[in-house]
């Protein structure tokens, strides 16, 4: 600019020199001088356009909104000239192209002229794009569902619809009562998406001359379609085989079923039935069929048996089985009666006789009973049973008399000619056990007067230090029983009481009674008692009673295994006069005590006056 300025300046100096120049000159001159100031303010004006041509396109954008139905879309492609383009984007000036697409949504595309300036087409709202959707149904569905992600719709009993959607993906699922399928149908814009609902369907209908049965209808690979009573409709069955199942009161009847498309099929069941009547001689059989299973026990009405041939087989306890084969026809009845063989009396009379050649008259008494029971008053197995019985007390008296206990072998002699009246083994035997029954009376009275004694000296046998003590004896006329029980009574209640050990009988009439009594006071200290009593009836009117009181005394080994460690070895040592050495008078009065004590509640028990009980000496 100070360049210009200086040349200028000079020019105007020129200027000066020369105004006395031609108007010629003059022209020129301004036009020097003009001609650098226009190019300057032509170079101004440029660079000003230029600043505000940048500054105004700044400002020249492109602003805008997509939507869809009022809800904006971020996915929407939107292009100026076939380029991309975004909201707030700078644009070039001139005649241009935009355009907005969006999945679904109409497009919108527009020629525009750009000036200066912001170009703000604000909210773009593109209408959703549609087709139609034409569903029919054949026959109608009692429900038809169609689902997609803007428009749903469900149908009862409906043949369909024609509806304009949104376009898009459908499913569409038709229900019926017996099929249904589903499947997806697309629409697109401008055409219509045409979808047919045409199943193969049938009917059936279900009948039963058995009002109470039942039915199950399943596809052949076993998948229940319908179950109940009869009557039945069953509607909308696909066409094809089914399997129909029927049952009655345990009895099953199993079909083939066809099904046609249109048409209702009649399918009438029948269960036809006979009867049986089985009576046997005697009744309660078990009437048993060839599985196993029990049908009832005779007199046995089978009602409701299907027609053909049965196989039973009766069961009694004690009796042959029975196979019975009954043709049972429809609608009547078959009576079968039969007597049974009783397996008690075949098999009882057969084991009788092969125990009767064995002579084991017990066992074949036992057996013959029992075919007597299967076959009461049969003339053969009441002979063979008194033959067994009076077999048998034969037998039994022979061994009694071998015993020499010939009284008892007359007492089964006696019943043996009973049985048998004629026998003349049983006469002989009772002829010779008559010549021995003084002998063995004698023998037996001897044994009842010994047989306490023998009792007690095998008791005391026990006993090691019972040689060292006394025997004492009583007798009363009591019955040994009302003793025995006195005794022991005595000894439990009477103070100071006995412990009871022992309370058997051995041998008959004949009680064996053991006791103790410890330290209770009257006792040495540490001291023990043992008592042995025997009671037995030697006659009719006497009872002998032996007993033997044993007395110890304690003696303490004390040793000291140990530091603080005591040891008391505690044994019994028998009191008796033998033993000089260790008797004082303590113990002497503790021996007579024993005795003395022992025989008082003896004698108080069975009714006899006791003498005065000694007393034990008193303890130091």
């Amino acid at each position: 600019m100070s360049r210009l300025w200086a040349i200028n300046k000079t020019d105007l100096n020129m200027a000066k020199q020369n105004s006395s120049d031609t108007p010629e000159n003059r022209t020129g001159y301004w036009r020097r001088v003009l001609r650098p100031l226009s190019w300057w303010l032509l170079l101004v004006l440029v660079l000003y356009g230029i600043r505000t041509h940048q500054r105004l396109m700044e400002k020249t954008r492109l602003e805008f909104t997509v939507t869809m139905q009022g809800q904006q879309h971020d996915e929407a492609y939107t292009t100026f000239d076939g380029k991309p383009v975004v909201s707030g984007q700078k644009i070039p000036l001139g005649n241009h192209t935009f355009a907005v697409t969006l999945p679904k949504g109409e497009p919108f595309s527009t020629n525009m002229f750009v000036w200066y300036g912001d170009h703000n087409f604000g909210t773009i709202d593109l209408k959703r794009t549609m087709g139609t959707l034409s569903v029919t149904a054949d026959p109608p569905a009692p429900f038809i569902f169609i689902r997609g992600p803007e428009w749903s719709v469900s149908l009862t009993n409906s043949s369909g619809l024609t509806q304009s959607v949104p376009t898009d993906q459908y499913t569409i699922e038709s229900r019926y009562a017996h099929w249904g399928h589903a499947d997806d149908v697309t629409v697109f814009s401008g055409t219509t998406a045409a979808w047919r609902i045409a199943p193969q369907l049938g009917a059936v209908q279900l009948s039963c001359n058995q009002s109470d049965a039942s039915f199950q209808l399943l596809t052949l690979d076993d998948q229940q379609e319908e179950a109940g009573g009869f009557p039945a409709f069953i509607k909308e069955l696909p066409e094809g085989n089914y399997k129909l199942i029927s049952r009655h009161h345990g009895h099953q009847h199993e079909q083939t079923l066809a099904i046609k498309a249109g048409v209702t099929n009649d399918n009438p069941i029948e269960f036809l039935y006979g009867a049986a009547m089985l009576q046997t001689e005697p009744p309660e059989a078990t009437v048993q069929d060839g599985n196993g299973r029990d049908w009832g026990i005779t007199p046995l009405n089978l009602p409701e048996l299907v027609p053909g041939t049965l196989q039973f087989t009766l069961h009694r306890a004690g009796y042959e089985p029975v196979a019975v084969s009954l043709e049972i026809s429809a609608n009547q009845t078959n009576i079968y009666q039969t007597n049974l063989v009783s397996t008690g009396y075949t098999g009882g009379m057969k084991s009788a006789r092969n125990y009767m050649a064995s002579s084991d008259y017990d066992k074949a008494l036992q057996t013959v009973n029992d075919a007597l029971i299967a076959k009461p008053d049969d003339a053969d197995a009441i002979i063979l049973q008194h033959e067994a019985t009076g077999l048998g007390d034969i037998q039994k008296a022979q061994t009694s008399g071998n015993q020499g206990d010939y009284i008892g072998g007359e007492e089964y002699l006696t019943m043996a000619l009973q049985a048998l009246p004629d026998n003349a083994q049983a006469k002989q035997l009772m002829a010779d056990y008559k010549t021995h029954e003084p002998e063995q009376i004698e023998r037996q009275r001897v044994e009842r007067l010994n047989r306490p004694k023998t009792v007690y000296d095998e008791t005391l046998g026990e006993y090691v230090d019972a040689n060292l003590f006394d025997d004492h004896e009583l007798n009363s006329s009591k019955s040994v029983v009302s003793v025995a029980g006195a005794i022991e009574q005595a000894l439990l209640t009477v103070q100071p009481n006995y412990k009871i050990i022992v309370d058997s009988e051995p041998k008959p009439d004949t009680y064996l009674i053991t006791a103790s009594q410890d330290d209770n006071g009257l006792l040495s200290v540490n001291g023990r008692r043992e008592c042995i009593i025997v009671c037995g009836q030697t006659t009719d009117t006497n009872t002998e009673i032996l007993f033997k009181v044993l007395e110890y005394r304690a003696k303490h080994n004390v040793t000291m295994p140990g530091l603080l460690a005591f040891k008391d070895n505690e044994e019994f040592i028998p009191i008796n006069k033998s033993n000089i050495a260790d008797m004082n008078d303590k113990l002497l009065a503790q021996l007579q005590a024993g005795v003395s004590n022992l025989t008082v509640r003896i004698q108080g028990a069975i009714g006899q006056t006791p003498a005065p009980a000694v007393q034990p000496a008193a303890q130091n």
